[in-house]
Formats: structure tokens, C-alpha cells, sequence
């Protein structure tokens, strides 16, 4: 095989690869822009049909892909529209929860899928909140999670506790550390206890904190940015209402790194 005949095979495999995640992630949004009744999901739904239709009809994938970056972009233009209906909508769910209404398998779903997209978003600029949330929706065997990876001793807070060589409970008044580097690990860690254990001229931190969310608690989100257009709210009630109904599974995390004395 020469190396235009690679370059052709990998250049293949890439765009259907591509392809194959931008339908996935197409359907996924149909799908739950449906669950959680917003309107855009017509719109979505004409760009898919019109992409098989299109495909059927003219066996072109790539006027097909067409439509479906189209509905895309139109997704994205339409933003702010769609974050404010989000809020309403969360806003009432919470509001039937707080009344101790039930909510049916359509508005659990669409829930849930806030929480999927989430924990998708949190993976690079936030990837040990998005590792746990990821978790929560497995069953666990037990009460704690393990996990091994060095980059939390990357936290001022969690460094000046190991400098301390003692058990220790840092909270965060996680808002207070937007700009800060403590501001990524307290969205994972707060509140969390620390404690060290010097073993074979090496310091072990283990960093345990109970991860699951909370009843009531809300949270508006970019509400300065851009004068409050692209505002979404975060209703921890709702992902602590699909605690308690067993599709959401809180643990104890316990984070385990290693530093040289």
C-alpha cells in the first residue's frame, strides 16, 4: 500500500467517522429536544427527514451531511430562544417536584439527557466532574468509586492540605473561584476531605468526597455574558428527583494520587 492509497483509506475512515458522530449526536438532540417539549425540535426533525429523503432519492451523502449541518447551525443561531424556553421548562419541573408532583418517563428522560450533555460539555475543560458524573449513571457495587490520577494535586487548596500533612475538609464557595485554578476541582470536590500517608518514601493523598446532587439547589449559569442571552439554569432538584426514582447512582469518590516526599 503506497502512501496515497493510506492517506485515501485514512481520510475515508475519518469522514465516516465523522459522519457516523455528527448523526449520532443529531438524533440524540432530536431525541431529546422532544423529551424536554422544546420547539426547535421540529426544526431539527425537517433538516433529518429532508437528509434521508435526500439521500434516498439522489444517493448523495454529501448534500445529505448538508441538511444535517444545517440544522446544526440553525440550532446554534437559535440559542438563545431555545435557553430561555430550557429555563422555563426547568424552572416548572422543578416547581411540580418542590409540589411533590410526579413527572412522567418523557420529562424523566429529557432530564436525563441535560445531565448526558453535561457530562459530554465538563469531559475537557472539566474532566474529574465529568468522569463522576459519567458514573452516576452506572449502578455501584457497594458505596465507593476508586479512582487514581495525579492531576489533583494540580488544586492550591488540595496542595496547601498535602503541605499540611494531615487529615483535612476544604469547601469551596465554588462561585468565588471562577477565575481561579481551584475553580475546575471544586466543581468535583466540594465539599472533600483529604488525608496523607507517607509509604515507602512516597506520599499518598487520598481525597474522598461524596458525589451526588442536591434537593432544591439551583444555579444560573453565563448570566453576564452577553447581557444574559445565553443564561441556563441548573436544577440540581431535578437530577436529585432522578436519584431517588434509581435512574441517577450517588457514591463516595475516593481519588488516590501519589506525590515524592
Amino acid at each position: 500500500m503506497n502512501s496515497k492509497s493510506l492517506l485515501y483509506h485514512l481520510k475515508y475512515v475519518f469522514l465516516h467517522t465523522l459522519a457516523f458522530l455528527l448523526l449520532l449526536s443529531y438524533v440524540f438532540l432530536i431525541a431529546w429536544t422532544y423529551c424536554y417539549s422544546l420547539f426547535v425540535f421540529y426544526l431539527l426533525m425537517t433538516a433529518f427527514l429532508a437528509c434521508i429523503i435526500i439521500f434516498l432519492v439522489n444517493r448523495s451523502k454529501r448534500q445529505a451531511i448538508k441538511f444535517l449541518l444545517l440544522g446544526f447551525f440553525l440550532f446554534l443561531i437559535l440559542s438563545p430562544f431555545n435557553l430561555k424556553q430550557y429555563n422555563r421548562h426547568a424552572e416548572a419541573l422543578q416547581k411540580r417536584i418542590e409540589n411533590k408532583e410526579e413527572l412522567n418517563t418523557k420529562e424523566m428522560l429529557g432530564i436525563y439527557g441535560c445531565l448526558v450533555m453535561m457530562t459530554v460539555f465538563d469531559m475537557i475543560p472539566f474532566p474529574e466532574v465529568g468522569v463522576e458524573n459519567f458514573y452516576l449513571f452506572f449502578p455501584v457495587d457497594g458505596t465507593q468509586r476508586f479512582f487514581h490520577d495525579n492531576s489533583i494535586l494540580k488544586s492550591p487548596s488540595i496542595s496547601r492540605a498535602i503541605q499540611l500533612n494531615e487529615k483535612g475538609y476544604i469547601a469551596w464557595n465554588k462561585w468565588n473561584y471562577v477565575f481561579n485554578r481551584d475553580f475546575r476541582y471544586s466543581l468535583a470536590f466540594d465539599p472533600c476531605t483529604v488525608r496523607t500517608i507517607n509509604k515507602e518514601g512516597r506520599k499518598v493523598v487520598i481525597l474522598t468526597t461524596d458525589f451526588h446532587y442536591r434537593e432544591n439547589y439551583v444555579t444560573i449559569h453565563a448570566n453576564t455574558f452577553l447581557r444574559g442571552y445565553f443564561a441556563f439554569r441548573v436544577d440540581e432538584g431535578l437530577f436529585f428527583y432522578l436519584q431517588k426514582k434509581g435512574w441517577l447512582h450517588p457514591y463516595t469518590a475516593v481519588w488516590r494520587a501519589e506525590v515524592n516526599n
